[in-house]
């Protein structure tokens, strides 16, 4: 990785490109704002101003600089090449399509310095796929995010087979030292760590609403009431342990193991969506959304993250 770190590249200006751009421009970057589409580019910046703004408002922005000072460091370059050059750490955050990826980063690989790591925010490729568009595949990886970047900490570091243990080291430092919180796989796979619990997740909570048990709100409710509280500190394995008391996990799988073999068994194994399933969650989320448009929900998100953020880091 090029050192030190001071300008970012940051292609694609959706919601991960403009969250990404938030996050880089409060820790003091420089960053070069591009994407295909010019108009994106121009209302990324401006997601972005919207995102400074409520952090400097919740005092989570260095303190004696103000959201017009950060804003600035956030430019808007009118070519993959003007965002790339003199950047000292790229960012891809275009759609989830190999096609559009590949052509990206074959780019990219022309442009940016070869001691510029090439990272991107798919949140399920491989990039062992990806990094054959390149001729220096040993610096590009997967730095996956959870959204909104520039709050929730987790980053997946994702090796292609080609990329090289320096680059993954190095990168896993450099988002350390802004306080996120990265994990590396050993092995690539599709949808990375978080994404396949939540979608093993996700296809059981579907479950239940189609199949009559309950409804969309306290399968939601359900899970934000009860296991969400403890998944904001401890995952599922250390849970667990503490669940079997003095035993820890061990007694745990002796204990409750045949009942969650059983669950097992009555859990749901359809791999494509239920054709019926669409239109009753979204009946249903349109009930928890109570009349709330989607930004005044997303605010309402932000600030309980905050609030969670603050006490567990307490």
């Amino acid at each position: 990785m090029k050192h030190p770190v001071k300008t970012i590249g940051l292609i694609g200006a959706g919601t991960v490109g403009a969250g990404w751009a938030t996050f880089f421009a409060v820790k003091g970057f420089e960053v070069k704002l591009y994407d295909a589409n010019p108009e994106q580019t121009r209302k990324g910046r401006q997601q972005a101003e919207g995102q400074i703004k409520y952090l400097y408002e919740n005092k989570l922005t260095p303190e004696g600089v103000s959201p017009e000072e950060i804003l600035a460091r956030i430019a808007i370059s009118d070519s993959l090449e003007e965002a790339a050059l003199g950047a000292d750490f790229i960012h891809e955050s275009t759609v989830e399509d190999y096609g559009v990826k590949k052509a990206v980063f074959g780019e990219l690989d022309q442009i940016a310095d070869s001691d510029v790591v090439l990272a991107s925010s798919s949140s399920g490729l491989l990039m062992s796929e990806i990094q054959k568009a390149t001729t220096q595949p040993e610096r590009c990886l997967i730095a996956h995010p959870f959204n909104p970047p520039y709050l929730v900490p987790l980053v997946e570091l994702v090796p292609g087979i080609a990329t090289s243990i320096e680059t993954i080291d190095e990168t896993k430092r450099f988002f350390e030292k802004l306080g996120k919180t990265p994990v590396v796989l050993n092995r690539e796979t599709p949808g990375h760590i978080a994404n396949r619990l939540a979608a093993a997740l996700w296809r059981e909570a579907i479950d239940l609403v189609i199949s009559g048990v309950t409804s969309v709100e306290d399968v939601d409710k359900a899970l934000s009431a009860g296991p969400g509280l403890r998944w904001a500190f401890m995952g599922q394995h250390l849970t667990y342990h503490l669940g079997g008391g003095q035993g820890g996990l061990a007694a745990f799988i002796d204990h409750l193991g045949p009942a969650v073999e059983m669950w097992w068994r009555d859990l749901a194994d359809w791999t494509t969506f239920p054709p019926e399933a669409k239109e009753k969650l979204l009946s249903g989320v349109e009930a928890e959304m109570a009349g709330r448009d989607m930004s005044e929900v997303m605010r309402w998100r932000d600030e309980k993250l905050i609030k969670v953020l603050k006490a567990v880091r307490d």
